[in-house]
């Protein structure tokens, strides 16, 4: 079973203004989830991010965005904390590593309370800097191996240098 990340969503994008712009919460809502949604299929876990509801809705508004990733809306009287620890002592009994995402003190020690493991923010940031660096050395690594077919490097040097005295060059 796939270990479970549940993200306090607002939590990460005002303990890090550096990389979310605070005036445009929408586009840091979408970061945010690019990042995880990144992260979550290179790493195979499941990713739940939860944010604060917004408006009257009395129930949670649960988005599922791709195979093991959820973005949650709560109600509007519920913070995104509250959730978060409902759903880590609900989901305890799954058998997985469950590891909240927040910076927030009392909702860490919640969440120990129920069995999971706490990952502040700034250790998210740096999994999620890491995990990219791998991916970019994959990339790298397999596009070098996989080059076009090119009928000019299957041609031999001297073939070259004549073509391209031909050519004027």
């Amino acid at each position: 079973m796939k270990d479970l990340y549940l993200v306090d969503g607002y939590n990460v994008i005002f303990w890090r203004p550096d990389l979310f712009d605070r005036s445009d919460l929408e586009s840091g809502r979408k970061k945010l989830m690019d990042l995880l949604q990144d992260f979550g299929a290179h790493n195979h876990v499941e990713v739940i991010i939860v944010f604060d509801g917004q408006g009257k809705s009395n129930k949670a508004k649960v988005e599922e965005l791709a195979d093991s990733f959820t973005v949650v809306f709560t109600p509007s009287r519920m913070t995104a904390d509250s959730y978060i620890e409902k759903e880590s002592y609900r989901r305890k009994e799954e058998y997985r590593h469950i590891f909240v995402v927040t910076s927030d003190g009392p909702e860490q020690v919640q969440v120990l309370g129920n069995g999971a493991y706490r990952v502040a923010v700034d250790d998210l940031m740096r999994a999620l800097q890491e995990d990219k660096a791998v991916q970019n050395t994959f990339i790298s690594h397999n596009n070098r191996k996989n080059l076009r077919s090119e009928i000019g490097r299957a041609i031999p040097l001297s073939v070259q240098e004549k073509l391209d005295k031909l050519r004027g060059r």
